[in-house]
């Protein structure tokens, strides 16, 4: 089983190097200290940027670094604009998302969205979701944490379409297969489960159209097959290259 992973501030891995010490937050200390993690187990420092310091942790608390890597953003880098649905199940959706390597979730006000939140939830929520982020790239052994934006509607989702090399829009009328993409940046919108409306189908008309099969998806799985699909099309997810996939391991 592949060594437990700690997400940290950036700042205090910014020095570190083969046999220097680092001091651990107290709440990074406690989870260690709870996890019965004894002086002699390697365990991992990760700043959500890429970098991975693995190391032990000594008897006076402090971090000794064993090894130190910087990993590159993999070839093909998801952004995944989710609608936003009730309960507890968009934070599912989330987990989910950072466990199989998504670059950006962006929580996304569709028009069938039966969910509405003003300015001061939607604050509340981000923290809430960040800490569901944080809790799912440390449980995935990620170095790259994904990066977490504010809700958004349509037509501010539609002005976002050019930053991206590819727009897939996942449509139970799309195509039943993806478009040949290997490598770059893409945005993955994901509707509700009221689909996605005419208006939406004009704001994002320049976007490919996928259908996942025949079965017809919740919302918070279809991102997931959606951008696990798109992973394995393109080869990122080729366990023989060392990738993505054997994350599935550390489960």
């Amino acid at each position: 089983m592949s060594a437990p992973v700690f997400l940290v501030e950036p700042e205090l891995l910014s020095d570190s190097g083969i046999g220097s010490f680092i001091a651990l937050p107290k709440p990074v200390a406690h989870h260690i200290h709870v996890m019965r993690i004894e002086s002699n187990e390697l365990c991992e420092l990760v700043d959500g940027h890429g970098k991975r310091v693995s190391g032990t942790v000594n008897p006076e608390g402090s971090f000794e670094v064993k090894s130190v890597q910087v990993e590159p953003l993999p070839a093909l880098r998801i952004d995944v604009a989710q609608a936003l649905i009730k309960g507890d199940r968009l934070e599912n959706s989330l987990d989910m998302l950072t466990q199989v390597g998504v670059s950006g979730l962006i929580p996304w006000i569709a028009d069938h969205s039966v969910v509405k939140w003003n300015s001061e939830k939607s604050a509340k929520q981000l923290v809430k979701w960040k800490n569901v982020i944080t809790a799912a790239t440390q449980q995935s052994r990620r170095s790259w944490t994904p990066v977490i934006h504010e809700p958004i509607g349509s037509n501010a989702l539609a002005k976002k379409l050019c930053d991206y090399e590819h727009v897939v829009v996942l449509e139970e009328s799309g195509k039943s297969q993806a478009p040949g993409i290997a490598s770059g940046s893409v945005l993955l919108i994901v509707g509700p489960e009221g689909g996605v409306s005419a208006h939406e189908r004009e704001l994002f008309a320049c976007a490919a159209s996928l259908r996942l099969g025949n079965s017809v998806f919740r919302s918070e799985t279809a991102g997931v097959v959606g951008v696990s699909y798109l992973f394995s099309k393109s080869g990122e997810w080729d366990s023989e290259s060392g990738s993505t996939m054997q994350g599935l391991s550390n489960a």
